[in-house]
């Protein structure tokens, strides 16, 4: 019995000892913690700024209508060089901009006015001309994962549509 007991006790310190060891090599005191953090923080803006995501918007048929960049605050929007989106097109301004983008627009103004939102995160866009051809559309703060995907399947399908004519 006694033999059993200071095994017991010999196997006690030992757990203390490992509770030790592992304590010690995972915790961190909080000061450690914050001289980390700061030496990791980058030093210029440009290292803090957001890599865009970056993928093609393409036809059902395979073709590449647009090429759609995105952070969390921005899409954009360059049309491919073979697609021909005039200011006038009727799937341009009375489906994307009068259904989609104005809406959009309007729901945040409204939530602005209303105290609900800060004036500088409501949504708002910008067309790019080349002459009376669109070049490319950004759009800022959508804020939202399903306002972004509202926006890339708006803008396919009215791609889609003028490229079909």
């Amino acid at each position: 019995m006694i033999e059993l007991n200071q095994e017991l006790e010999i196997l006690r310190r030992m757990s203390e000892y490992v509770d030790e060891e592992l304590t010690q090599m995972s915790f961190r005191k909080a000061d450690t913690l914050a001289r980390r953090l700061e030496e990791a923080k980058p030093s210029t803006p440009q290292a803090t700024a957001e890599r865009p995501v970056v993928r093609s918007v393409r036809s059902r048929a395979g073709t590449n209508l647009a090429t759609v960049s995105y952070t969390r605050d921005e899409v954009r929007f360059q049309l491919s060089p073979g697609v021909e989106l005039r200011s006038d097109d009727k799937p341009f301004t009375s489906f994307l901009l009068r259904k989609v983008l104005d809406p959009m627009a309007e729901e945040d103004r409204k939530k602005v006015e209303a105290g609900e939102l800060d004036e500088s995160r409501a949504l708002s866009y910008e067309i790019m001309y080349d002459g009376d051809r669109v070049k490319a559309i950004v759009v800022r703060n959508y804020r939202e994962e399903a306002r972004l995907r509202e926006l890339i399947s708006s803008v396919r399908w009215t791609l889609e549509t003028v490229s079909s004519r």
